[in-house]
């Protein structure tokens, strides 16, 4: 096989998370943690969010969303509250520190935007669109093989 898209997807997402590492490793982070802080400032405005919505974001196991809170928490970049409605569930909230990061982290993943949608030119929307599908369906491919297992 000469061109493989599936080589050429994980040469692009390697490329991307060692951008992200190395941004990240200026504040003393990590790539997953600035993309975490990122999609919290995002979205906390609108939703609670909890460690399953880490999960389904970022295509992680469980364990791997637990030990990244965990670390977070530590780190003092999160804290957990109880949700409204049901206690047992904990909302992730972003720290003062954390917030103070997430102006520059924003910034940050708006300049990676940029570059891949100048890269990508019209061909853009029908990219993503397809990439999507892709993860969208190798996930559901997965899930439904571990289930047979």
């Amino acid at each position: 096989m000469q061109h493989s898209i599936g080589i050429a997807i994980k040469k692009a997402n390697n490329a991307l998370s060692r951008d992200s590492d190395h941004f990240a490793k200026q504040l003393g982070l990590t790539g997953m943690q600035i993309s975490t802080i990122n999609f919290i400032a995002d979205h906390e405005a609108t939703q609670d969010i909890f460690q399953r919505d880490l999960e389904h974001e970022f295509n992680i196991r469980k364990a791997t969303a637990s030990s990244l809170v965990t670390t977070m928490v530590a780190k003092d970049l999160l804290i957990r509250v109880p949700a409204a409605n049901d206690a047992r569930y904990k909302r992730l909230l972003l720290t003062p520190s954390a917030r103070q990061l997430a102006t520059k982290i924003e910034t940050f993943f708006e300049a990676s935007e940029q570059r891949i949608q100048a890269l990508l030119g019209p061909a853009f929307d029908s990219t993503y669109t397809h990439l999507t599908q892709i993860s969208t369906d190798f996930t559901a491919k997965a899930t439904d093989q571990s289930k047979n297992d």
